[in-house]
């Protein structure tokens, strides 16, 4: 039996309702969502509370509302003042000790499950408590706003404190120092005494880099295999998954993520769906709040601090998720329905996997001629170089979203880099000096590019400036690189970093210089026979150069069924020459400002692969 108001009411005979949720029987809610409740917790090993609120009738708020009334207890308002205390321990355990107050109130405390259970079991029998009750997020909220200066910190800190070798802000190590004042001084003077003797060391140190470069892709291509697929997990054995998502003005695409996300296939009590936002960005917050979203969702304002950059907000998240495992998606994504599953399960499969990186694949390939591009640069990337550095056991850089990570590794390895403006590569590649695996998902998940000249640009700019500050960090002591990854790992990822960059400055215009002399004759009309050998062995490397960047690209396309697209191919070194264009811009941002964060607009684009049924029956598939 159960009591409202005074009266009586008999429960239905089909089954008992869970202990957590029965006291809203009381307050007029019909049986039926509460026994339906009760069934989907038991059939999906979650606390009936969890089961109602993650996509149920009842929003949290009016839950604790209506326990804070059975209990007797005071509702936490704004009056109430958070002590200090371990943020996230608190939001973890659902209790936060109160500054001292008039009501004599020493907790607020958001209960979920047998916790609650407890509370109300122990109801009739208690003086008038103690504690004040809030829902999780408005206990989440005051808690951060509490400890905004302390979360701020860690978010931008936190690395450069206990890996300060490991930190883009750290200062050049003495060898880094060494290394430009030997190009500062000694070079010019070098090249006034023995220029040619100048000239063909440059060209050494360039083919050993881009031969590496190229044949870590050719080893890549030969390593790739199909990435096995696990059996699916069971609901009842599908851990709690957290999302994170980071949105800077955004707000014009807001309702998309909402929507890819809700078509997630997966218990929607295990998920945990962390929206992060700065506190300025009144639209985007303004947006989410229109929407009034479910329980499984926290929208977590950032505390004002420096950088302001992606990296800021994922740290700002990382000790408030719940999850397991933990995955990022960007505001413009659209991952496959079935992501999560599959990763649980590749997750549990193999044990020794500690981040997986899912397939990015370009949504709206026909806007302009630099999307297709974009598409057939990351149907390369992403369907065969990753998975092929994955086989080898080589150190990858990670994609900026789609990343699933075991929450305890990521915690352990420090996070991301607040201050790197391309901490996914810095991640990947922090991941393998601490001993941990990346492998590859096949799943995609469908992203925007950019398809005006201005917005890309300033994408690549950032995408290049952040990779030579990832270059800087992991060159900044070679001796400890080569000791934490083994030879040949760290010359892999020497090659990978250096055959980013250098291929960047240098790759386009070394190739049109090559192709010039070609045309007229001169590569091979050399005056001695050293520099006929040289100029045979940079003219095998420019071939074997564009075999590299062009094979992956038509197997991907063709894996795809985007043949369409070869036509295309003709236009990669125009595509290259404003790479080239963008990495100069890099370097000469990185000097004036290296933790600027180029944002990107999204919500742009005119077409989309999706809607025609290109990529929708391979996500599904």
């Amino acid at each position: 039996m159960a009591r409202r108001d005074g009266e009586r009411i008999r429960l239905p005979r089909e089954g008992a309702i869970a202990a957590e949720i029965a006291f809203l029987a009381r307050y007029g809610m019909p049986p039926g969502p509460l026994l339906a409740a009760t069934r989907a917790a038991q059939d999906g090993g979650v606390t009936a509370d969890q089961a109602l609120l993650a996509d149920g009738p009842l929003r949290e708020e009016d839950f604790y509302r209506l326990l804070a009334r059975c209990l007797g207890a005071p509702q936490f308002s704004a009056e109430m003042a958070i002590a200090p205390c371990d943020p996230s321990a608190a939001v973890a355990c659902g209790v936060a000790p109160l500054a001292p107050n008039a009501q004599g109130l020493r907790y607020v405390l958001a209960p979920r499950g047998r916790v609650l259970a407890s509370l109300l079991a122990a109801a009739p029998k208690r003086s008038p408590p103690a504690f004040a009750i809030a829902s999780p997020q408005r206990l989440g909220a005051a808690i951060r706003r509490q400890a905004g200066r302390r979360i701020a910190d860690e978010a931008a800190y936190a690395l450069e404190r206990a890996e300060p070798a490991l930190a883009a802000r750290a200062n050049f190590s003495n060898g880094q120092l060494a290394c430009a004042a030997v190009l500062a001084f000694a070079a010019p003077l070098a090249a006034w005494e023995q220029p040619h003797a100048l000239g063909a060391l440059c060209a050494i140190v360039l083919y050993a880099i881009f031969a590496a470069s190229v044949a870590l892709r050719f080893a890549a291509i030969a390593a790739r295999a199909p990435v096995r697929a696990d059996p699916p997990l069971d609901d009842r054995d599908l851990p709690v998954y957290s999302i994170i998502a980071p949105l800077y003005r955004e707000a014009r695409v807001a309702a998309r993520l909402i929507e890819a996300l809700e078509a997630i296939d997966y218990p929607k009590a295990r998920l945990d769906i962390k929206i992060v936002v700065e506190g300025h960005d009144l639209e985007t917050l303004t947006a989410l709040a229109r929407m009034r979203l479910p329980a499984r969702y926290d929208v977590i304002v950032a505390p004002p601090g420096a950088p302001a950059t992606k990296p800021r907000a994922l740290n700002v998240a990382l000790p408030f998720a719940r999850g397991e495992f933990v995955v990022i998606y960007d505001a413009e994504d659209a991952p496959a329905p079935d992501q999560l599953r599959r990763a649980a399960a590749r997750f549990q499969a193999d044990p020794g996997v500690d981040c997986l990186q899912a397939r990015l694949a370009i949504d709206n390939i026909d806007d302009s001629w630099l999307t297709r591009m974009f598409a057939m640069e990351y149907a390369a990337l992403f369907d065969i170089i990753n998975p092929g550095l994955a086989a080898l056991n080589a150190p990858i850089a990670l994609g900026g979203t789609s990343n699933h990570f075991r929450a305890e590794v990521l915690r352990r390895v420090g996070g991301w880099d607040a201050w790197n403006v391309t901490e996914d590569a810095d991640l990947g590649l922090r991941l393998a000096r601490f001993g941990r695996r990346v492998g590859a998902l096949e799943s995609d998940t469908c992203e925007e590019a950019p398809a005006d000249f201005r917005n890309w640009f300033g994408q690549r700019r950032r995408w290049l400036k952040g990779w030579m500050q990832t270059l800087a960090v992991h060159t900044r002591a070679p001796r400890r690189l080569f000791g934490e990854l083994g030879a040949l790992r760290a010359l892999a990822a020497l090659a990978l970093m250096l055959g980013a960059a250098l291929g960047g400055l240098l790759g386009p215009a070394l190739s049109a210089w090559a192709l010039w002399r070609v045309a007229g004759g001169q590569l091979l009309a050399a005056p001695t026979v050293l520099q006929g050998v040289g100029d045979a062995l940079a003219l095998a490397l420019l071939l074997a150069g564009f075999l590299a960047m062009g094979i992956p690209i038509v197997l991907a396309l063709r894996g795809r069924g985007l043949q369409r697209l070869y036509a295309s191919l003709p236009l990669l070194p125009l595509y290259y020459a404003l790479v080239s264009l963008a990495a100069w811009a890099a370097l000469i941002d990185l000097a004036w400002r290296p933790y600027h964060w180029s944002k990107t607009e999204h919500g742009l684009a005119r077409t989309s692969a999706r809607a025609s049924g290109e990529v929708r029956d391979r996500l599904i598939s």
